[in-house]
């Protein structure tokens, strides 16, 4: 029995220090020479920021049952990306927004893009990025409270003319304040909440998760392009500091009653 054992270490130990690296090569050779052949391989388009170098990976691509939005993606072993990346495959452009597994299984969850978040910059420059736009969550699990994101298990919608925007955290996204203005469909929204933490790694790479409310149409709103009015918003911080001290002339102070 010895001796069978130790034959046995000894053709498993041709592939690693143990049997346990043994059997992990093992697996990830066989995964490799098979992983072209399921059909649901894709070769799929890759868009990041963090990684501008990569541009295409192999990926075997899963639908999850939830309106054909959801996409559950495996690479190859030891391949990985993250939160805030942008896929295309199918002819469509997808953002993931979760991931699971390392090493031999490597997966992440991703969802179908379907507007874009489009503005001028306080430059002129037009800036458009692939979001996605929806009265929920991108796992069905957060609610909106009255003046912040709160995350529970429901699938808790939000009031009606509010939708939760997910977009890549970059530094064209990161500039987006509270109170700009973006076109989606015939409606303007405001921005009224902003969350860049619960989705965004400590190097800034993510997604940035916006709620906006439906807001009144204003004159200078151009549908055709779909970019709505922005104020310059440098002028309007300085102007709302200039304002929160009022000058008072000392023959304007008088005594008596406040009210």
């Amino acid at each position: 029995m010895s001796d069978f054992l130790d034959r046995y270490n000894k053709r498993v130990g041709r592939n690693g220090k143990n049997i346990g690296e043994s059997y992990n090569k093992n697996t990830i050779t066989f995964i490799e020479s098979t992983f072209a052949n399921a059909p649901t391989f894709r070769k799929v388009g890759v868009i990041s920021t963090e990684f501008p170098e990569i541009t295409e990976m192999d990926a075997r691509v899963i639908e999850v049952e939830r309106l054909g939005t959801l996409r559950e993606v495996l690479f190859r072993p030891n391949q990985n990306l993250n939160v805030g990346t942008y896929l295309t495959f199918d002819d469509e452009i997808w953002v993931i927004f979760g991931k699971y597994g390392t090493g031999v299984s490597s997966k992440v969850l991703v969802s179908k893009c379907n507007r874009t978040l489009k503005w001028k910059d306080n430059n002129d420059q037009i800036k458009e990025y692939y979001c996605v736009a929806s009265a929920t969550d991108l796992g069905s699990k957060a609610k909106q409270s009255k003046d912040e994101i709160e995350w529970n298990k429901y699938d808790v919608r939000l009031p009606l003319g509010q939708l939760f925007i997910f977009v890549e955290a970059n530094e064209d996204t990161e500039s987006i304040q509270l109170n700009n203005r973006f076109i989606f469909g015939r409606k303007v929204f405001e921005i009224t909440g902003v969350d860049d933490v619960t989705s965004v790694d400590r190097n800034g790479y993510g997604i940035i998760q916006f709620t906006a409310k439906v807001t009144t149409i204003q004159n200078g709103d151009d549908f055709e392009n779909r970019i709505a009015l922005n104020k310059n918003y440098e002028e309007i911080n300085n102007q709302s500091q200039q304002t929160l001290i009022p000058e008072v002339k000392d023959d304007d102070v008088s005594g008596g009653r406040i009210w």
